[in-house]
């Protein structure tokens, strides 16, 4: 069955059943929402058509893994970044890190067993705390993902979606493939670069949905975070400094999961010298 064909089914479920949940509930990662790990599940309704996004960058590409060090307040965490896999977000991190961008931020936003979110200048202004998660670099570019590294092409829809939802889809929705369904939602994939997996020490990017990144990003704690495969970029893992990372997940957290003790990112620093292999990925 075409792909065009299945999203005319599939759109008419969302209007007429009120919206597609995959997965169990699970929080989410983006930039402008704050849910918790009893939320609802998450909501992958189609926006049709797809909107445009008229705030994109171009970056300059980083072809080779950088190694950075985040000096924050528990602690030093040093990263590969590995622009092999995600050129431009890597490109885009280092270009930032180069501009102070990140200097004085926080990790704004800590889920333990699950992950710890940075990047947002406007975490910087304490007093102005419930709009920490809402800020970024003031342009947006696109995602670099792989969504074959996940076997999202190969998943079905229907034996991943809520059971709750099955009773709704159509014959055509559950045709479909995972990636299928993201890129009805605006996900563009590529098999240029094969992604990291998304699991206990891997940087992503974090967003709003489709190429919508910026400066926000999160190092993941729980041992995988397989939902958010196919709709984060990932661009690299922590080599040392993940008892500091366990730190920053214990720390105590406000209604919003923002740090009551604020986590503070001092300094990046940066080094494009030789570049070793990755640490492997277990």
């Amino acid at each position: 069955m075409k792909l065009n064909r299945m999203l005319i089914g599939l759109f008419a479920l969302v209007v007429a059943g009120g919206g597609v949940y995959l997965f169990r509930p699970e929080p989410t990662i983006e930039t402008d929402f704050y849910p918790s790990p009893e939320a609802s599940p998450v909501d992958n309704t189609i926006d049709w058509p797809p909107k445009q996004n008229n705030n994109m960058k171009e970056i300059k590409s980083i072809n080779k893994i950088v190694r950075v060090t985040l000096k924050t307040s528990l602690g030093d965490i040093k990263i590969a970044l590995d622009g092999t896999r995600a050129p431009k977000t890597v490109g885009n991190f280092i270009s930032l890190a180069e501009e102070d961008f990140y200097d004085g931020t926080t990790w704004h936003r800590v889920i333990p067993d699950f992950m710890i979110q940075g990047g947002d200048p406007l975490s910087k202004d304490q007093d102005q705390r419930e709009r920490h998660g809402t800020g970024g670099a003031g342009y947006q570019f696109e995602d670099e993902i792989n969504a074959q590294s996940y076997k999202l092409h190969e998943a079905k829809l229907v034996d991943v979606v809520d059971p709750r939802q099955l009773a709704s889809l159509t014959d055509a929705a559950k045709a479909m493939t995972v990636q299928e369904f993201y890129e009805a939602q605006g996900y563009k994939y590529s098999t240029k670069f094969e992604s990291l997996p998304m699991k206990r020490g891997i940087l992503a990017m974090a967003n709003s949905g489709p190429n919508t990144n910026g400066s926000q990003f999160f190092i993941i704690t729980a041992p995988e975070v397989s939902h958010l495969a196919g709709k984060h970029t990932p661009f690299g893992l922590v080599e040392e400094g993940m008892d500091v990372v366990n730190k920053i997940s214990a720390t105590p957290t406000d209604e919003r999961d923002n740090p009551i003790e604020p986590v503070i990112i001092n300094d990046v620093e940066i080094d494009m010298g030789p570049a070793d292999a990755l640490k492997t990925v277990e």
